[in-house]
């Protein structure tokens, strides 16, 4: 058997380790894509190390990355003739950084790109990813999850081109970060953990790879919501992430991201939230096709059996106070047509299961 694995040329993990991005960028202007909360970070720490360089901070980029505030970005950073982007945040963050640095000398713009469907495989900047949070391992993947806010329709673009030159995971990067956005992206990483897991496109690989990301993950949210905030805490955590995303470039997702996607961009229900709402029905539904798979998880989990297993997800998802259904965003059974319509993705594709339209509805009426 053959295994391939792709990933970014580099990666760097360890407290710490965005103290080095100043000696990995080469010569040219310096155009950073960061979350509110980064700025004061980056304004004393990185900033002064790069005197001498042109650097432009567009600062505040919101959540799930809008389309046209990508395509500012976009703009802004061919404005000051960038030659590095990076990417110092959330998943939005670095989705719209790799995203920028991918079409930066291309004359395109992401509009065009995501409607489209372009492939990215060419990039003459350099790009650098340090997330903040540890949830959609973007800074691990070859893809940006953007949505589009006049069809609300949410979708990847993709490309070897959005591979990362470098990937710097500092767990210091996470502390601080409120309760909520903790239990949010832990809620997506434990699901692209469990899905990569058990998808129909895994293997011995991949599964080495997502069973471990999901045991760190499991332990550092349980932790975390027992009350602990010591930085091993938010290393299991970033580790847990960093291991899944490097399983799942390979191996896809699952429903739980394929259904959540077109809910998250016409319902602006988060994206973890989406996730941790979804992952109960699912595995429920995947269940009798992958036993075996879940037993291997479950075990690694010390959590019994597969149905033992579902049930304590849900009991974590009750400890971290994420919700079990769509009850608060409105979600009705007539906006089950553009969630089918919209579901069908990469991810539906690899889950191991298949659903017909109707069933995707079923699992919906379930949840609203």
């Amino acid at each position: 058997m053959i295994f391939e694995m792709r990933s970014p040329e580099t990666v760097l993990f360890g407290r710490k380790v965005r103290e080095q991005l100043p000696e990995l960028l080469p010569e040219g202007n310096v155009f950073i894509i960061c979350g509110a909360h980064s700025k004061n970070i980056l304004e004393k720490e990185l900033l002064p190390k790069l005197a001498g360089k042109k650097v432009e901070l567009f600062t505040g980029f919101p959540a799930e990355a809008p389309l046209d505030i990508t395509d500012h970005a976009l703009n802004a950073a061919r404005n000051v003739n960038a030659r590095s982007i990076i990417g110092w945040g959330g998943g939005s963050c670095i989705d719209a950084a790799k995203t920028v640095a991918s079409l930066l000398d291309s004359g395109i713009s992401a509009s065009e790109a995501f409607r489209s469907d372009l492939p990215l495989n060419e990039r003459k900047c350099f790009f650098a990813a340090l997330p903040t949070t540890a949830g959609t391992a973007a800074e691990m993947t070859p893809n940006a999850v953007l949505c589009d806010p006049e069809s609300n329709v949410k979708k990847s673009l993709r490309g070897s081109a959005m591979f990362a030159d470098a990937a710097l995971i500092d767990p210091e990067l996470l502390m601080g970060a409120p309760d909520h956005v903790i239990y949010s992206s832990g809620f997506d990483a434990l699901t692209q953990g469990i899905e990569s897991t058990i998808s129909a496109k895994s293997d011995a690989m991949t599964m080495m790879l997502s069973i471990e990301g999901t045991f760190l993950t499991w332990q550092g949210l349980q932790q975390y919501s027992a009350g602990n905030r010591e930085i091993g805490v938010f290393e299991a955590l970033a580790r847990g992430c960093m291991l899944s995303g490097a399983a799942f470039v390979r191996s896809g997702l699952g429903a739980a991201h394929g259904i959540g996607h077109p809910i998250s961009g016409s319902k602006g229900v988060p994206h973890g939230v989406c996730c941790a709402i979804l992952l109960i029905e699912v595995l429920k539904w995947n269940l009798p096709v992958v036993h075996e798979k879940m037993l291997q998880l479950s075990r690694r989990l010390d959590c019994g059996t597969p149905e033992q297993f579902i049930d304590a997800v849900a009991a974590l998802r009750c400890k971290c106070g994420l919700p079990e259904n769509f009850k608060d965003w409105s979600l009705a059974a007539a906006d089950f047509p553009f969630v089918v319509k919209n579901c069908r993705s990469g991810s539906m594709k690899s889950n191991p299961r298949p659903f017909s339209d109707e069933e995707v509805a079923a699992l919906l009426e379930k949840l609203i």
